[in-house]
């Protein structure tokens, strides 16, 4: 008996050393986090078509250099996001057409 329980002991030992490698989450190797904008309304929005890929880069783009608001395109985006969780990209369109009209806002 003696035997039985010194082998145990020894296994359990090995075991408890090794399994922390097999366990251990691999790590990123880079730390930027963050996603562009036009990345997010691509995801976020679903747009799956050519035309809207596109359409999400003019967005993007017309962020990017200032002639849409980020807060008008952000406070958008969660707002269609929320509302039509299937597709929102037709939601966040018009949404934004409409922002941009009542702001006065031209950007295409």
């Amino acid at each position: 008996m003696p035997m039985n329980k010194l082998t145990a002991v020894i296994a359990i030992g090995i075991l408890t050393a090794l399994l922390p490698r097999f366990v251990a989450a691999e790590v990123p190797k880079t730390t930027n986090t963050e996603v562009s904008l036009k990345d997010r309304l691509i995801t976020g929005l679903r747009a799956t078509r050519p035309e809207d890929i596109q359409y999400c880069e003019r967005v993007a783009n017309a962020t990017r250099t200032g002639k849409l608001p980020p807060k008008i395109v952000d406070s958008t985006y969660f707002w269609a996001t929320a509302k039509q969780t299937n597709y929102p990209l037709p939601a966040f369109a018009k949404a934004l057409d409409l922002q941009c009209q009542k702001l006065g806002i031209r950007w295409q």
